[in-house]
């Protein structure tokens, strides 16, 4: 206000002494200083500079120090200063949120036994081999692929087909793939070789000639499951899916199965079931599902029924949006979550419920929703960045960690870890 008086008081000296102000007459016409543009004084009616302003920052010279070096969250932002302006952090005091997002391992518990190749249009039928659409066998693999398709980057995939020849009742079964970062494409790999596949092991129909023991030694492919060394890590979840016809050999009680995948469950790795069903089967698959801590939530029955590929699909998607979590923890607490803002692919995402993402100051987690969830789950969303006090700008090179983003913004997920 001083300054005003003084340009007002020169104006007045001005035009008392004669002066000739028909240069000011250019000047812009005003009725307050709202009328003229940032750093002008509305001085007699007309827009002039102010000659107190700093030309560089459009601040006054008077105001306190430090004007123009945080963002106030309470006051209205001007370009160039405000929470969502494109400038860099350090202008508006930004921070950026660490978070601690985890893939979960998943294991795929894949039967591969000789009724496998049966028909799912006629089960008394077999198929004429591997790449017959109609068995259960190519329905499941296909499935299989699809599903590590549609999730390569969210999910610690593993692989634990069973039985080969070596594996037998009362015997360990191997996993062809230990669940880790970037496994995805050794899966796809493993389900198109040819040994995998029933067929060759159990030789021809009605011939006794096989080098794959005729049973189903579900309960010791469980049982492996548990004893893997991935699966039992504490710093992220562990789930199961199994994948079968049902039929359980070797001598085991449906009531065995029930305890089986109850201590599985307690150990921590809860389990899924799908099956292909078929009669005197259905019990087998209901005693796994039922105590596996993943029960079909449209049941009964406990597990997912899948008898065509389409079916197999849905239920495959159902089960990894169960098992992908789009809720973030935070490992910093921000001050005040009015001011926390995300980026997803370097873009701003907006707050939202039902498409965006919220907070929760309770279990200080953040949510993705809706279609910014999805894009999470199917590993679309390879940079996530969380700020707090003004958006963040770009992607900040960190060191990557395995968790299914692009941490050091080269354009590639999990480079370090891929097995």
């Amino acid at each position: 206000m001083a300054s005003l008086r003084v340009l007002t008081l020169l104006a007045a000296l001005l035009w008392a002494s004669g002066c000739d102000c028909s240069a000011s007459a250019a000047l812009p016409p005003c009725g307050s200083a709202a009328d003229c543009d940032t750093g002008q004084l509305c001085v007699d009616e007309r827009c002039m500079d102010d000659p107190t302003a700093d030309d560089d920052s459009g601040v006054g010279g008077d105001d306190d120090a430090g004007g123009g070096g945080g963002f106030d969250a309470g006051e209205g932002a001007d370009a160039g200063d405000g929470p969502t302006d494109a400038g860099d952090d350090a202008s508006c005091g930004g921070e950026r949120v660490p978070f601690d997002y985890r893939p979960p391992n998943v294991l795929l518990i894949f039967d591969r036994s000789c009724s496998m190749r049966r028909r799912l249009d006629d089960t008394t039928m077999f198929g004429t081999g591997p790449d017959d659409t109609r068995t259960r066998w190519a329905v499941a693999r296909d499935g299989l692929l699809g599903l590590t398709t549609r999730f390569p980057s969210r999910v610690f995939w593993g692989l634990m087909a069973y039985p080969d020849p070596r594996e037998g009742c009362d015997m360990p079964v191997d996993a062809e793939v230990p669940p880790g970062p970037g496994t995805a494409p050794l899966i796809d790999a493993e389900l198109r070789r040819r040994r995998i596949q029933p067929f060759g092991l159990c030789g021809p129909d009605n011939d006794d000639t096989t080098t794959q023991p005729r049973q189903t030694p579900t309960a010791d492919a469980l049982t492996s499951a548990m004893a893997l060394t991935e699966l039992m890590d504490p710093m992220r979840e562990s789930f199961a899916i199994v994948v079968t016809d049902g039929g359980v050999s070797c001598g085991v009680s449906d009531a065995e199965l029930e305890t089986l995948t109850e201590s599985l469950a307690m150990a921590g790795i809860p389990t899924a079931v799908v099956g292909f069903t078929t009669g005197a089967s259905v019990s087998s698959l209901e005693a796994i599902a039922s105590r596996g801590g993943l029960a079909n939530p449209a049941g009964p029955p406990s597990y997912y029924v899948a008898d065509d590929a389409a079916s197999l699909d849905t239920v495959f998607d159902e089960i990894a949006r169960r098992v992908v979590s789009c809720t973030i923890p935070l490992t910093t607490t921000p001050p005040d979550p009015a001011a926390l803002f995300v980026n997803e692919n370097d873009v701003p995402l907006a707050e939202g419920a039902a498409d965006g993402w919220t907070y929760d100051a309770t279990t200080n987690s953040l949510t993705l929703n809706g279609a910014s969830c999805d894009r999470l789950r199917s590993g679309e969303t390879t940079r996530l960045t969380i700020s707090y006090g003004c958006a963040p700008t770009e992607c900040e090179p960190m060191p990557e960690i395995c968790n299914g983003f692009d941490d050091d913004c080269d354009d590639t997920v999990d480079e370090s870890c891929l097995m």
